[in-house]
């Protein structure tokens, strides 16, 4: 007979209001089975032995009694939340179990009645009482359920179980009766059920309305004050945009104007931008009626009201300071300042001092939040002018560096781009050296393994030394040596490191020369410097991805060029971004310098070829395609000397 635990609030609130209308209606339920109880027992006192009447009286009125005492006891308690309700339903529900068990032992009256009409006495009493528990049990219909199968079904099995068809045929009615009365009580407790959910919903929306009423009474309000805030804001607005859109000489004549706008606009007779540094406060412009203040004059921070403004770090407004804590404060003790409005003025990030607007008579009225923000922002301008004039100082500074810094910009260049080529065959010996230790500590090492190895750290050392000597080449505007030179061969040179760089990287690479190419006109060294950056950068793209990791190098002519082109899968590099990648220093790396794709354009350039790169239209990531010309013997015997420049814009 444990209620279901309900979660909805409004079942919850439902729930309460059951259990309290069926204690409501238990002293009349009560009082009725009082009253009927002894009716049947007189009626029956000259059939039936006294003292069973007796015994069965007693117990039924018990019973009767406790459900009273319950109604009562649940009166006289205090508010309940949810949980403590269903345990009064439940001791309530035992009460009524209770009952229904002395009313069914009305089948030991049924057995004693000397006579049909006695039985069909006590059948109606007993129909009766189950059809007066719908009325005051069905607001819980687990207590009503409690009550009348326990009433019911023991004078129903007795009258079934006789052998006389009178009695069965009572029997078989009483239990028609029975779902009669049980389906009356099912309807009865949907009815309710749903008119207290009504009821609650119309109260819920009584409040909600009436709540509604009034927030959109305080918004009504609220409205009206933002109207007039706005249009107080917009003369504001007005007075200061006059003051700072007024052609000036200098900065320091518009902080003077707009002192006075700010000593009109909010009532008051001083206005000060001070500086601060420690404890020292100082006057850099002031705008007095009695002109008792001079820029340049100095107070203890602590005599002033700004301390406090500086730790708001927001502005700071009162209209009386003789009527609050502030006058305790040495500024009113000293100064007489009753009225102040001031908030911080910042230069660069960095907290220079304030803004502030003061007088020795109280303000009639309160400041306004339209005076916080205007004394805000009218801070911020000044620290934004302020700021301004020390750029504009700073920046006649910097013009004497201006030669030195052009003379060392071409320099920079270099000495950078040195770094990021001689990175390539460094990287390389180290593959290669760790390659040969880590034969040598698996003992599977052979001499000619070895001695292979170490050639290749030399033929790499050569070439590092050999770039090395390109860019002091390049730095004594020397020129590159162009020869005929094979593709294959330029592949060939270099062929282990790009195995080596895309096995540590876990990158499929593939090769597709076309055969029976022209040899090209370049510079060997340059050429393949080209190839390994392009390559590394793929490497590099495609990482970190997922799914293919594929990269091809290919070669094909192309009229009177040789195109060569490398292919990654990578996630691809967006439209806008194509364009950018040759300038000098761009780079979506993380840890790039931004130096491969440029060297590498004005390498291809130079050459008298181009670079660029297009996105892949058969599948994701990028392809960077540059062009070689055929060696000719016009062009052999030419021997271009194109000295390089890093600065390819």
């Amino acid at each position: 007979m444990r209620p279901v635990p309900v979660v909805d609030p409004l079942d919850r609130r439902i729930r309460a209001e059951q259990i309290r209308l069926l204690y409501a209606q238990a002293p009349l339920g009560a009082v009725a089975s009082l009253l009927i109880a002894p009716l049947l027992a007189l009626v029956l006192w000259d059939a039936v032995p006294s003292r069973v009447l007796l015994i069965w009286l007693a117990l039924l009125e018990t019973a009767v009694l406790l459900r009273l005492a319950l109604a009562l006891a649940f009166q006289r308690r205090t508010r309940d939340a949810a949980g403590s309700l269903d345990a009064w339903a439940t001791r309530y529900a035992w009460a009524c179990a209770a009952s229904g068990v002395g009313w069914g032992g009305c089948v030991v009256l049924l057995a004693l009645a000397p006579s049909l009409v006695y039985e069909t006495f006590i059948a109606l009493i007993l129909g009766g009482v189950l059809m007066g528990g719908v009325l005051t049990m069905t607001p819980v219909l687990s207590v009503y359920l409690a009550y009348a199968l326990p009433l019911a079904l023991p004078p129903l099995l007795w009258l079934l179980l006789q052998g006389d068809p009178l009695r069965v045929a009572m029997g078989a009615s009483g239990v028609l009766y029975l779902f009669l009365a049980l389906g009356a009580a099912h309807r009865h407790h949907q009815t309710l059920i749903q008119s207290l959910r009504l009821a609650l919903d119309n109260l819920g929306l009584a409040q909600s309305f009436a709540k509604a009423k009034e927030q959109a009474e305080e918004g009504h309000r609220r409205l009206a004050e933002q109207q007039a805030a706005l249009r107080g804001s917009i003369q504001a607005m007005r007075e200061l945009y006059e003051v700072i859109s007024t052609p000036r000489r200098h900065p320091g004549e518009q902080i003077q104007a707009m002192l006075a706008m700010g000593c009109q606009h909010f009532g008051l007779a001083i206005g000060i931008l001070s500086h601060v540094e420690g404890e020292r406060y100082e006057i850099v412009q002031a705008m007095a009626a009695d002109g008792g203040l001079t820029p340049g004059d100095c107070f203890a921070l602590g005599d002033t009201y700004c301390r406090e403004t500086l730790r708001a770090e927001e502005p700071l407004a009162f209209e009386r300071a003789s009527t609050g804590p502030r006058r305790q404060h040495p500024c009113y003790h000293r100064f007489g300042l009753e009225a102040y409005l001031g908030a911080p003025v910042r230069v660069g990030g960095r907290c220079y001092g304030t803004l502030n607007f003061s007088d020795v008579q109280p303000r009639p009225t309160p400041f306004t939040p339209v005076d916080r923000e205007l004394i805000q922002l009218m801070a911020q301008w000044v620290g934004g002018a302020l700021e301004q004039e020390q750029m504009a100082a700073a920046a006649q500074r910097q013009q004497t560096l201006l030669a030195h810094a052009s003379r060392l910009n071409t320099l920079g260049e270099m000495a950078t781009g040195l770094a990021h080529e001689i990175n390539q065959p460094i990287t390389a010996i180290t593959l290669y050296s760790e390659m040969a230790l880590t034969r040598i500590r698996q003992a599977s090492v052979e001499p000619a393994d070895l001695r292979e190895t170490l050639e290749k750290i030399a033929a790499q050392s050569a070439r590092a030394q050999a770039i090395i000597q390109h860019v002091r080449h390049f730095a004594r505007q020397s020129k590159p040596q162009y020869t005929a030179v094979r593709i294959d061969e330029l592949f060939d040179d270099i062929a282990d490191f790009l195995r080596l760089e895309a096995r540590r990287r876990y990158v499929q690479l593939r090769q597709d020369i076309a055969p029976n190419l022209p040899p090209v006109l370049a510079d060997a060294l340059q050429v393949q410097q080209v190839i390994l950056n392009l390559v590394r950068n793929a490497v590099d793209a495609i990482a970190d991805t997922e799914g293919a990791r594929a990269i091809g190098v290919s070669a094909r002519p192309d009229q009177a060029f040789i195109e060569l082109a490398v292919r990654d899968t990578g996630p691809g590099v967006t439209p806008d971004l194509l364009g950018q990648l040759p300038h000098p220093f761009f780079t979506t790396k993380a840890d790039g310098l931004g130096l491969g794709l440029s060297i590498s354009q004005a390498i291809v350039e130079a050459h008298g070829g181009r670079l660029w790169a297009t996105p892949n239209t058969d599948g994701p990531g990028v392809t960077f395609y540059f062009t070689l010309p055929v060696a000719t013997r016009a062009n052999l015997r030419e021997h271009p000397a194109v000295a390089l420049s890093l600065e390819t814009g």
